[in-house]
């Protein structure tokens, strides 16, 4: 199964310069243009809580594509989300445009009615949910919008443009995994992200074989083709961080996350 967390950026900033009444028809706005991707496409909602979306692919129907049509989701809620800020902005709505992060992981998760006799939710649980849940928050360290596992990467297959972000280690997981950034069906992007993709992934090999210099150089020039490039300007600070002091020789290139 595939699972899928959503947040808004800064929502309790934004929901501050809102009435009541104004602030609760934009959310149900949001949250039905934004599900309906998730629906259209053969996927559950687990719940909703306040801004955020849980949703999933794989029950109750199994569908082998899961991954796949989770990620395509993911994606048209992107494009959601730039119709909905339009129509947002123009109507004088809201104060700021919405951004929405997105966490997507697969693996073995338990699905099923969870509850009491009187109130029941068909939910998921399980380390892969929890894992889901963590990239969405991942976001905010590389200045992403939808990252996803690699399990996720190897399941939906080669249909889609990735970018390979860092190897992390998660709160409360020993073992380290990478993690990609989904830009894009594939197809969509012009030449010169296409360029700007291939020299960040130069500064990730330089990156991780220590050569902290040569790296920042790479992700300088990313910025060059895509100025305010999120993960660029965080491995430019890292390695000027690593520069300036020198992981120990048994550094393993894993970023351990201190935060859920």
């Amino acid at each position: 199964m595939t699972a899928i967390f959503t947040d808004i950026q800064g929502f309790s900033t934004i929901s501050e310069k809102m009435e009541p009444v104004e602030l609760v028809a934009m959310l149900n706005r949001y949250l039905t243009g934004m599900s309906d991707r998730v629906l259209e496409l053969g996927g559950t909602i687990d719940k909703y809580e306040g801004d955020a979306i849980i949703a999933f692919f794989g029950a109750p129907l199994d569908v082998p594509d899961h991954a796949e049509r989770a990620l395509h989701a993911a994606i048209r809620m992107k494009r959601m989300e730039k119709e909905l800020n339009q129509q947002f902005l123009t109507e004088g709505i809201v104060p700021s445009p919405l951004l929405t992060r997105i966490g997507i992981n697969t693996g073995r998760m338990v699905v099923g009615n969870m509850g009491t006799e009187k109130k029941m939710d068909y939910t998921i649980i399980g380390d892969a949910v929890n894992l889901a849940a963590r990239l969405e928050g991942v976001n905010k360290r590389y200045g992403t919008y939808l990252c996803v596992s690699e399990d996720t990467k190897n399941a939906a297959g080669d249909g889609f443009q990735y970018r390979r972000l860092d190897r992390i280690r998660v709160v409360g997981k020993a073992v380290p995994i990478r993690i990609f950034e989904v830009l894009e069906e594939k197809g969509q992007l012009d030449e010169q992200t296409l360029a700007a993709l291939e020299e960040f992934d130069t500064g990730i090999e330089l990156f991780e074989q220590r050569k902290w210099a040569k790296a920042k150089q790479a992700f300088k020039k990313v910025l060059e083709r895509k100025p305010g490039d999120g993960p660029s300007m965080r491995f430019i600070a890292t390695c000027n961080e690593y520069i300036a002091n020198p992981p120990p020789e048994n550094w393993d290139g894993v970023y351990k996350m201190d935060q859920k």
